[in-house]
């Protein structure tokens, strides 16, 4: 990219990387874009300055501010509207790096830990979707530490989930065998491909039954509390309806039918999220609600609780989803003898959906202290047998202190890429940030990697030199950046790399046990930064240590456990 600079971790400026860009002209409208994402939330910018021209974003995702780069410049030149530029930022940059609400708190996390957070797959660039070809979930892989031991996540989802887990999250059908097959509470159920297989069923099923497709809907197409033919062709109808809106495979397509678990009475389940084998938390999710003021309508309640700046959808942070009206949030009201235009009475609670969907609008309250053994055991039970590092388990029940049984609910169904955020943040409760705690310090426990820095000229070879200082064990794999080359164990593989890529490049090489990026001088680590948002050791030749201002910089680093050694070589 032209006009464009990265430093990278570290640097003489700040200790955190930023990214130039030149040829800013005007900037009032970029500085208000700007604004906007930053108030979203602090993973996205540091601090930023526009000044003479040029740019400077701190942030420690680089890659989103780069591919923005053109966008902001043009917006500064008024060759495209503001709102344009917003688009493209929001729905396009950040949308596709960033998608999922539990990415966001997870970096964050990881970047406070002192982990580097690097795009997996992506350097420059948005990879294209499906329909050319390839997936716009390429784009949102992270690698979380570095080298080896780190872990590739996507959302909460991460390389040490099971490739069997990730199959049979795919598909209530697999979700209810493994269950079954581990000899676990479940309600009766079946698979139906039409409806006379409800024809055939129909007596052997205690009322009420529940109807939905086993594939990924996010709680569409899903029907409760059916109790004759009718509603049950209806909602047959209704599955096959929305699985169609979608161009899935046959697998994906499949209706269940189920006798409905007593759970609670206004439709509220509960999300239980379970990392490394362990239960950290359990999150009741409450069906979508209106509260009456005596004078406004439920419409109008609605349109009011969806100007809830939680429930922006242009904010990527955002925690909870706008309640929307459509044909379903209309029959149910109307099934309770409301509609749109009633007028609840003052603090009256109105429910306006039966499914406790986060996608629905529902809101979320915390009980994770709440939970009986029985259920903990069952959870984590699943949990291990599906050899899963995090998974989401959906439970509807009367109450989550007592066991499961037929009179006290069952589980929904599992997720290996759950949204984690309405565990971590619920609405009403305790916040679990110590969940998020615990995910990153077991997910990157092996992330050993050393993690070397060395400024100025050696005639000797670095990585010989501190094998030979048994700094390094003999045995370790090297990675090792010098004059724009890569080098690995001696090996060269890649020359006249631009310095930010040859370092993330290094970054996401799992293979490796130690990376060594060595710069020629302070000019050098001025134009590029030191590489790493922490480093172990700092070695430095001695015309580099008689730099009082560079030395300055190190040792504050150093003083806030940025930089663990300084060391002369």
């Amino acid at each position: 990219m032209k006009n464009i600079k990265t430093v990278q971790g570290l640097n003489l400026q700040s200790p955190t990387t930023y990214v130039e860009i030149e040829d800013i002209e005007q900037s009032k409208d970029v500085n208000k874009l700007l604004d906007l994402i930053q108030n979203f939330h602090p993973i996205f910018i540091e601090s930023y300055t526009n000044e003479n021209n040029v740019l400077t974003i701190s942030s420690k995702l680089p890659a989103l501010w780069r591919e923005s780069s053109n966008t902001l410049r043009d917006l500064s030149k008024s060759k495209i509207s503001y709102e344009k530029a917003k688009d493209y930022l929001l729905n396009t940059v950040i949308k596709m790096q960033l998608k999922s609400m539990s990415t966001i708190p997870i970096l964050h996390k990881a970047q406070q830990k002192g982990y580097e957070t690097t795009l997996s797959l992506v350097d420059e660039g948005i990879i294209p979707g499906v329909k050319e070809g390839y997936g716009y979930k390429w784009n949102r892989y992270y690698t979380l530490g570095c080298g080896k031991g780190s872990q590739v996540t996507c959302s909460i989802s991460s390389s040490k989930d099971s490739s069997f887990a990730k199959n049979i999250q795919q598909d209530k059908w697999a979700t209810n065998k493994i269950i079954e097959r581990m000899g676990l509470p479940l309600p009766k159920w079946d698979i139906v491909k039409d409806k006379k297989d409800i024809d055939k069923l129909w007596d052997q099923y205690q009322k009420p039954i529940v109807i939905k497709p086993t594939g990924l809907t996010g709680g569409n197409g899903v029907t409760v509390g059916i109790k004759t033919k009718e509603k049950a062709y209806q909602a047959f109808d209704y599955a096959k309806e929305k699985i169609n809106e979608k161009i899935r495979k046959n697998w994906q397509k499949k209706i269940m039918i189920q006798e409905q678990a007593e759970g609670d009475e206004n439709g509220a389940d509960y999300r239980l999220l379970v990392i490394n084998g362990v239960l950290k938390a359990c999150t009741k999710r409450i069906p979508a609600f209106v509260v009456g003021n005596g004078k406004n309508t439920i419409e109008e309640l609605i349109l009011k609780e969806n100007k809830d700046p939680r429930r922006d959808l242009t904010n990527p942070a955002h925690i909870l989803k706008p309640i929307e009206i459509d044909p379903p949030l209309i029959q149910f009201l109307k099934k309770n003898g409301l509609t749109l235009q009633s007028i609840p009475k003052k603090n009256q609670r109105v429910y306006v959906r039966n499914v406790a969907s986060m996608s629905r609008g529902g809101i979320t309250e915390d009980f994770t202290d709440k939970v009986a053994p029985e259920i903990k055991t069952i959870v984590e039970s699943i949990a291990a047998t599906m050899h899963v590092f995090s998974l989401g388990l959906d439970i509807i029940c009367n109450d989550i202190s007592k066991p499961l049984t037929k009179e006290n609910g069952a589980i929904l169904e599992v997720n290996t890429m759950p949204e984690s955020y309405l565990n971590f943040y619920p609405v009403i409760g305790q916040e679990r940030t110590d969940a998020l705690d615990y995910y990153i310090e077991q997910l990157l426990k092996d992330n050993q990697t050393q993690r070397i820095v060395v400024i100025g000229q050696t005639k000797d070879d670095i990585p010989t030199l501190l094998r030979n200082k048994r700094v390094i064990d003999k045995d370790s794999n090297i990675g090792f950046y010098k004059n724009n080359n890569i080098i690995i164990n001696n090996s060269e593989f890649n020359k006249d790399i631009e310095t930010w890529k040859a370092i993330e490049a290094l970054k996401v090489n799992a293979l490796l046990d130690t990376i060594i990026l060595q710069y020629r001088d302070m000019d050098e680590v001025k134009e590029h930064g030191l590489g790493f948002d922490r480093i172990d050791t700092l070695f430095l030749t001695k015309e580099i240590r008689n730099n009082k201002k560079a030395m300055k910089v190190f040792r504050k680093y150093r003083r806030k456990k940025l930089i663990q050694k300084i060391k002369r070589i």
